[in-house]
């Protein structure tokens, strides 16, 4: 796969435009009757579903943003639709939505550098055309040939001997300590590992680091492949390694085999216990020590229905989703979709959605804050405590983040990623000044938590006990964000996504994510206007949109194969997403 080097100067078709017209191609061996009412409604309805199945779309000439800047375009009224708030929302164009990922990659000495470290383990499914695993003996045998290749692969890549990757940026080439190697391991089996330089500052000045193998919790009869990033500084490292991890998967999988993103596999008859997955996000370097790293945690853990509202994507299972998709004008409510069937069955893996037993708040990492945590948690020991939605105490030092579904986009996991960052330099900064982390309990997170993996950005979001008084002794920025003004409260949970970007709105522009590419498709679940449905939307509602069109066009609703083919397409540009459309932002998020 050629990253293709997109011209801004270009007249000809945009990368929209060539994404859908290669869906049309994929389609050609459909009735001429089915085609011709996909051509009438997409001439009759802006909200076509061709613009469903497109790249991130780019502005037109006339409408650019300055280099090196923003520009806005009309205002967009906002004040009938209940679940916005803000005011004066107005289309955005950033000139960095108009580069492309081989500028981006390869202009350093503008990459943005993150507060902490962060790395990624991604997890995929590995199945045949038609969403089967292959027996145990046979995938023990051919992962093993597929991390040789990898390992083949990635040396040739690192030495300049592959035309069909981008080059590696000098800055990550100097941290790759030795060339990748193999080894075998207890739990994974033959895996690929990296050994990695880590920033100063660290314990250690170097890492190994598993990067490409089979996921070591699943059993020993069907398998996930685990893509792990190295701890990264830079944005636009971790792009490049979460992009190349997965181009080295779809090279190296036989042509049986496919890679699919998705939180479950929408065409497994019922949950297995282990075959469900995930994106994992390990953030460190901890400045502040064990306080400071109490603060990431707890204010991690205050946004832990946020991050999951965001994140969710797994909505079908048995090629059908729990219940009737309905599509209110242009909205996707589907208010019986379960949202993320990964957190509903997972329960024994992650945190319940009661009090007891939920993750405590805490204000430091030392011996007395792992003792703190065990009670919480009711477990005996570190070991059996860390399946837990966001667990602080892991062997790397790191906090590790578990809620996040499986993202069908490079770009949403790294906007994820970004997000994680600015709500821990959040924390950092409180700490600075001598407060700590408000805490909004565990009663109103875990009902709260619910409802996200539920109903998604359309559920409520009802606080439990809790008043601005008690968040506002240490924050009270955080209380009216958090609960909404007194007078105007936060009722659903997209407004409550909506004012956590509110909160953390000046981290944003100081880090420079604001206007990141990788950040717009999370802007666009909540304040965009996507072209082919009404925000909020994840990729859940993406998924929903997909089967919802299959059954309206009276084709089989099985939408594997075209998770399959957006996995490869959203690997190979890590700037491009599902959710295409303009950004609108209200006056309260623009800079």
């Amino acid at each position: 796969m050629v990253f293709e080097q997109r011209d801004n100067k270009s007249k000809g078709p945009s990368a929209g435009d060539r994404f859908a017209q290669a869906v049309k191609n994929k389609e050609i061996k459909k009735s001429k009757k089915s085609k011709e009412k996909k051509k009438k409604k997409d001439k009759s309805s802006k909200k076509s579903s061709h613009s469903a199945f497109s790249t991130s779309s780019q502005v037109s000439q006339e409408r650019r943003a300055p280099i090196g800047g923003i520009s806005l375009g009309e205002k967009i009224d906002r004040s009938s639709d209940k679940l916005f708030v803000g005011h004066d929302y107005r289309e955005v164009f950033s000139w960095e939505y108009e580069r492309s990922w081989a500028d981006i990659l390869m202009d350093v000495e503008h990459w943005h550098l993150m507060p902490f470290t962060l790395g990624i383990e991604q997890e995929l499914i590995v199945a045949d055309d038609y969403g089967n695993y292959l027996p145990g003996d046979e995938m023990v045998f051919r992962m093993r040939e597929i991390v040789k290749d990898a390992i083949k692969m990635l040396k040739q890549l690192i030495n300049g001997q592959r035309s069909d990757f981008l080059p590696i940026p000098e800055y990550i080439k100097s941290k790759i300590l030795v060339p990748p190697y193999g080894r075998e391991d207890l739990e994974k089996g033959y895996v690929m590992d990296i050994r990695y330089n880590l920033p100063e500052g660290n314990a250690s000045s170097e890492v190994d680091i598993d990067c490409f193998g089979r996921d070591g919790n699943v059993t020993a009869i069907t398998y996930i492949l685990e893509l792990v990033t190295p701890p990264c500084e830079y944005v636009e490292e971790l792009a490049f390694w979460a992009s190349t991890l997965f181009l080295l998967a779809k090279k190296t999988l036989p042509k049986d085999l496919n890679i699919i993103a998705s939180g479950i596999n929408p065409v497994a008859r019922e949950y297995t216990r282990g075959l469900t997955q995930a994106d994992h996000f390990h953030i460190g370097s901890f400045k502040g020590g064990h306080i400071e790293k109490a603060m990431v945690y707890s204010m991690l853990r205050n946004f832990i229905p946020h991050l999951i509202a965001l994140s969710n994507n797994s909505p079908i299972i048995n090629n059908r989703p729990t219940d009737v998709v309905k599509i209110i004008n242009g909205r996707i409510t589907a208010p019986n979709c379960i949202r993320s069937l990964r957190l509903k069955y997972n329960e024994t893996m992650l945190s319940p959605n009661m009090p007891k037993g939920f993750l405590p708040y805490l204000t430091s990492t030392d011996q007395r804050g792992v003792q703190t945590f065990l009670d919480a948690v009711e477990k005996a020991g570190l070991e059996d405590a860390r399946m837990v939605d966001c667990f602080p105490f892991t062997d790397f030092g790191t906090i590790e983040l578990r809620v996040c579904d499986a993202q069908i986009s490079i770009c949403r996991r790294i906007g994820m990623a970004i997000l994680i960052q600015t709500l821990a330099y959040k924390a950092r900064k409180l700490l600075m000044k001598k407060k700590w982390v408000p805490n909004a309990g565990a009663p109103t997170i875990s009902f709260n938590r619910k409802g996200a993996y539920e109903r998604g950005l359309i559920s409520l979001f009802k606080p439990q006990n809790l008043t601005h008084e008690f968040l506002a002794k240490n924050d009270p920025n955080f209380a009216e964000q958090y609960l909404g003004p007194k007078n105007d409260p936060v009722n659903y949970m997209t407004q409550a996504v909506q004012r956590m970007f509110f909160y953390i709105k000046p981290e944003l522009v100081e880090l420079g994510f604001l206007y990141s590419p990788f950040l717009k498709p999370l802007l666009m679940s909540v304040f965009g206007e996507v072209s082919y449905a009404t925000a909020p939307m994840s990729e859940a509602e993406y998924q929903l949109s997909l089967y919802d069109y299959k059954v309206n066009q009276g084709e089989d609703p099985n939408i594997l194969n075209d998770l399959i083919y957006f996995t490869t397409e959203y690997c190979k540009d890590p700037i491009s997403h599902p959710l295409t459309g303009n950004l609108t932002l209200p006056k309260e998020m623009r800079d």
